[in-house]
């Protein structure tokens, strides 16, 4: 099977690259970027037969389609995905080529579901937000789902190390996320609530980073674990700051500067947020060892189990990058493979278990999530 890598050249796309090249189930491996001078670069570095590099404008929808048509899987690792997820997902569909992406925008994610139909009749199996949160968060919140006899409540909470591979793209998502109104499901619905909101709740994360204020993001998980798991009334995902960086943050969206809406500065239109983003890309940031950039995740189930209250736990913390791009290289071996029968737009949830996912890692020495029960009193 031939492999296209859209995006190939980032720092979170490069351990998907390196795995698919590895791997016996691909052939080839394509990276498609609008720096083809960058993607040659890679090629060269990486020195695989495998490999090769093509320039790609996702822009450009006649000649996305027709590079995606090339392949037999798309990976889409371009970002933000607000903005670019759609327009490859919909090339993908119209060439009818399977595709994988690690989309962590709440709103391509609505938009990509509503692709599902397009897909399904196109028999092109979609699958979004396979990274780590989406992707890993979701497939134990679900393994964490099986074990209970009912599952009343889902809470995802994040925390983002010091030195993690940072960008244009990952900064427009992080503003995105957190600017203006963003949904959760909350009592059986989903609702939007004020993007860093609810910092009062106190979550204890893995070493090294202990406890720490968590608020409210802009995320897929609630919209589609609430779609997938049954009877589920609650659905949150948090993202963790130092109560001073909160502070920021909000100073930052009172002022305005996350608005994507251009405004006139001296007869010129500009984006706040991408002055914002071009801004923070410019601040050197100290390189440090994996082992010193560790980000972290835990993940609450909540339901009953045998007549009692219980919350099952997962804890764990991994380096962003091949935890975001691994499970979705893993995907696609898996379509390689003939092992993923589903067609249509899906969540990981709705076509996979976590049983892959957590060999891959185990294997690769990358995480290792703990599982704790907390049983409460008989109900």
């Amino acid at each position: 099977m031939k492999a296209l890598v859209l995006g190939g050249c980032g720092a979170q796309a490069l351990p998907a690259v390196e795995d698919l090249v590895l791997s016996d189930d691909i052939s080839q491996v394509t990276i498609g970027d609008i720096d083809k001078e960058k993607a040659d670069r890679l090629v060269a570095k990486l020195k695989s037969p495998k490999l090769s590099a093509l320039k790609v404008d996702v822009h450009d929808h006649p000649g996305l389609v027709a590079c995606i048509q090339g392949a037999d899987v798309t990976l889409n690792c371009t970002g933000p995905y607000h903005l670019l997820g759609v327009k490859v997902l919909k090339a993908a569909i119209e060439a009818g080529r399977h595709y994988v992406d690690y989309c962590d925008d709440y709103d391509a994610t609505l938009d990509m579901l509503e692709l599902d139909g397009a897909a399904k009749e196109e028999g092109v199996t979609a699958i979004i937000g396979l990274g780590a949160s989406p992707g890993l968060c979701n497939l134990m919140a679900k393994q964490g789902a099986g074990k209970l006899d009912s599952t009343d409540e889902i809470r995802i909470f994040w925390v983002i190390g010091e030195g993690e591979p940072e960008g244009p793209a990952v900064y427009d998502h992080m503003f995105h996320m957190v600017s203006g109104d963003v949904p959760q499901f909350l009592d059986g619905k989903l609702v939007n609530v004020p993007g860093l909101s609810g910092a009062e709740e106190i979550i204890e994360f893995p070493a090294p980073h202990g406890a720490l204020p968590v608020f409210y993001v802009g995320h897929p998980e609630p919209i589609t674990l609430s779609r997938v798991i049954p009877g589920v009334k609650t659905v949150v995902n948090k993202g963790a700051l130092t109560g001073e960086m909160i502070g920021l943050f909000q100073g930052l969206k009172e002022l305005g500067l996350m608005g994507a809406e251009p405004v006139s500065v001296k007869g010129q239109d500009v984006s706040p947020r991408d002055l914002l983003v071009t801004l923070m890309a410019s601040v050197p940031h100290e390189e440090l060892p994996p082992e010193e950039r560790l980000s972290a995740m835990v993940i609450q189930v909540i339901g009953t189990k045998d007549g009692n209250a219980v919350t099952l736990e997962y804890a764990g913390v991994a380096n962003m990058a091949p935890c975001t791009s691994l499970p979705a290289s893993l995907a696609v071996r898996m379509l390689a493979r003939g092992e993923i029968k589903e067609t249509g737009v899906l969540p990981p949830e709705a076509c996979l278990d976590m049983g892959p996912f957590q060999a891959m890692l185990k294997e690769r020495g990358l995480a290792d999530f703990h599982e704790k029960m907390i049983m409460k009193t008989a109900l």
